[in-house]
């Protein structure tokens, strides 16, 4: 009888590894399906949705001329002044003639080059054709720049963009990867494009300058800077 006990005792130990093998298995399972939980959403401060149509190009290639080549178009005009007096003196009516149509084409030029590059850009930019939607969202921590619905452009860091400016209108940014982003201030449809600008300075540390498009504005900013010019040399 003692020896029937033993044996049918003998079991239950292995009963219990059994179960907690499977519970180990169960664990292991929990762990895995909590490792390939999505995460949570980033909250988007601000969204802005636009196209590529002519109003964008247009502050595009102006914002470029204003910037980069700033001085271009006066001097295209003086250029063509100085072409096209001449032909008041000169007595030769062929090259008179020919001094004012070239003086007068190079001031025209001057004044009107960035419609020309409109036109041109329309003929060629297959995002303005085709009506592209561009998505660009600004999180607490990274930028995120959808085209189409794709991610474009990712930058992980403020940091990677270089420069911000704005005007009356758009906001311009510029990254170190050589893109370049025009943001229409009426086209934001999460957060206040009038906080956009302190928003940009305190993520990637840059000054958002300002561009200013109209005339009196432009005498404004002039009258600004010689201000604080005055202020420095007082010190």
């Amino acid at each position: 009888m003692a020896k029937n006990k033993s044996r049918s005792s003998a079991p239950a130990p292995q009963s219990g590894q059994k179960k907690k093998a499977q519970n180990n298995k169960v664990k292991n399972a929990e762990n895995k399906v909590a490792d390939k939980a999505p995460e949570k959403p980033k909250e988007v401060l601000y969204q802005i949705r636009t196209k590529r149509d002519s109003g964008v190009l247009k502050a595009y290639i102006t914002f470029t001329y204003r910037v980069f080549h700033p001085k271009v178009t006066a001097r295209m005009v003086l250029y063509g002044l100085l072409i096209f007096a001449p032909g008041f003196v000169v007595k030769a009516k062929a090259l008179k003639i020919i001094l004012w149509v070239l003086g007068g084409l190079v001031v025209l030029l001057g004044l009107f080059r960035q419609y020309i590059s409109l036109a041109l850009t329309k003929k060629t930019d297959e995002d303005y054709r085709n009506g592209t939607e561009f998505v660009y969202e600004f999180t607490q921590n990274d930028a995120s720049f959808y085209r189409d619905g794709e991610l474009s452009v990712y930058s992980s860091r403020y940091k990677d963009i270089d420069a911000v400016f704005y005007d009356e209108d758009y906001y311009y940014l510029s990254l170190t990867s050589r893109e370049f982003f025009v943001i229409p201030m009426d086209r934001f449809t999460i957060g206040d494009p009038a906080t956009f600008g302190d928003f940009m300075y305190k993520r990637c540390k840059k000054v958002c300058r300002w561009i200013p498009v109209k005339f009196s504005n432009r005498l404004r900013k002039m009258r600004s800077q010689r201000a604080i010019a005055r202020e420095q040399l007082k010190k």
